[in-house]
């Protein structure tokens, strides 16, 4: 999200003086009676911290070379139209087994609600919810051996996730799943995830179905989608406050760093425009639609959706004021970024390297699981091979080839293990 300079300026300011405070404070207060009870007992079915990685490729060596010792994957939805299991879930559930052959584990993500509609599930007809149910048993007995921790569905609150439901159906939808997980679970941990709008408009809507989640998630991208957030001491200090208000151990499932992504100048941006038939914001906004219908079919698609039903000033806001001006412009904003911590590679690498270790030390932390393995093609919201918003998170290049990243994660994740094997015994 992009704040007006001046405000974000202000907020930055006070965030800076009141994170480390909160960090600091909830360290003292933060932590449940049974903290380390709940956190041990999850760590001798996992082998201790969950050190993970986002959607890799099979490079088992590399990924075992960096001390990765996880991963997390998406599982389709298992049956085709006549009940049969699907070719694509077969083909999933072998390759999360070679995984898990090699030792390196698996968490698996259910599909997200417009999946099941496409299969004549809706969690609005109470009718359907046996069958959504017997789906998510089907997942744990099924995947028993494979899986080591499944996650149901994905940041609930991202609008491209999470439609057409609305947030209680979202948490409904989630909730469910658990409640039918639950008791047969046996050794697989079960939880979910808060995401973009969901960490604010999801928590107190799952609380009724704590009770059956072994662990709550968080997807943080702190210095890479907004620019308010100025230190890294944002991580702990938000993964206490999550922990006090749902009495869980914490997961971070994804988090991570772009490693690249300069502003570009006013001359550059006008260039960009001008290539979609506009020379300024101002003349796109006046005929917003015909706008939208010269960019990239990827991006243009994506707008349509989220934008559906919008007015033409709010299509236009929503353009220019929000996530979709950096695919438009193919940048990271100016003021977009920690302090100490630039989106370059060897700013990246220093991001892993001084957070993990403060991760690790954190009594209800579980595990991190990095975003992601290796640089993208393109990049998936708006289809743009030179957008950096979603092609240079990876800690491998394109090529194949270890950055700085992939050193400074392998040094990080083995650091604190002695540490934490001293904890568990």
């Amino acid at each position: 999200m992009l704040f007006p300079k001046v405000p974000a300026k202000i907020l930055a300011f006070f965030l800076a003086v009141l994170v480390p405070f909160l960090s600091s404070a909830f360290g003292v207060t933060g932590f449940t009676a049974n903290t380390w009870a709940e956190t041990t007992k999850i760590f001798q079915k996992t082998g201790g911290f969950m050190s993970g990685v986002c959607h890799p490729e099979p490079d088992y060596d590399a990924i075992l070379g960096a001390n990765i010792g996880w991963i997390r994957e998406d599982i389709p939805f298992p049956f085709d139209e006549n009940g049969e299991l699907s070719p694509y879930y077969l083909w999933v559930k072998n390759e999360m087994a070679e995984y898990a052959a090699k030792g390196i584990r698996v968490l698996a993500i259910t599909p997200y609600p417009y999946t099941y509609l496409e299969n004549g599930l809706d969690i609005r007809r109470a009718e359907d919810i046996p069958r959504i149910q017997a789906v998510a048993r089907f997942y744990v007995n099924d995947l028993k051996g494979i899986v080591g921790a499944i996650q149901v569905c994905n940041e609930m609150g991202v609008d491209r996730f999470t439609k057409p439901l609305n947030m209680k159906e979202a948490a409904k939808f989630i909730g469910v799943q658990l409640q039918a997980m639950y008791p047969i679970r046996g050794d697989v941990l079960i939880g979910y995830n808060f995401g973009g709008p969901g960490l604010i408009k999801l928590p107190f809507r799952m609380t009724r179905y704590n009770a059956f989640t072994d662990f709550v998630g968080l997807d943080l991208y702190f210095g890479s989608f907004e620019n308010v957030i100025k230190t890294i001491s944002a991580y702990p200090a938000v993964m206490r406050l999550y922990h006090i208000v749902t009495r869980k151990p914490v997961l971070l499932t994804e988090f991570g760093y772009i490693g690249c992504g300069e502003p570009k100048s006013d001359e550059e941006k006008r260039a960009i425009l001008e290539q979609y038939g506009v020379h300024s914001e101002k003349e796109a906004a006046a005929d917003v639609d015909a706008f939208i219908a010269r960019l990239p079919e990827t991006l243009r698609k994506d707008i349509e959706i989220s934008c559906a039903g919008m007015t033409n000033a709010e299509k236009a806001k929503a353009l220019f004021k929000g996530e979709f001006a950096n695919h438009i412009y193919r940048e990271l904003p100016k003021g977009f970024g920690l302090l100490g911590y630039p989106h370059t590679s060897a700013g990246q690498a220093k991001f892993y390297a001084d957070l993990i270790p403060r991760l690790r030390s954190m009594p209800f932390c579980i595990g991190a699981f990095i975003y992601m393995w290796d640089d993208a093609e393109y990049c998936y919201v708006c289809g743009q091979p030179d957008c950096p918003v979603e092609t240079g998170w990876g800690i491998i290049d394109g090529q194949g080839q270890p950055k700085d990243a992939y050193y400074a994660v392998r040094e990080a994740f083995a650091k604190e293990s002695v540490l934490y094997r001293a904890k568990l015994s």
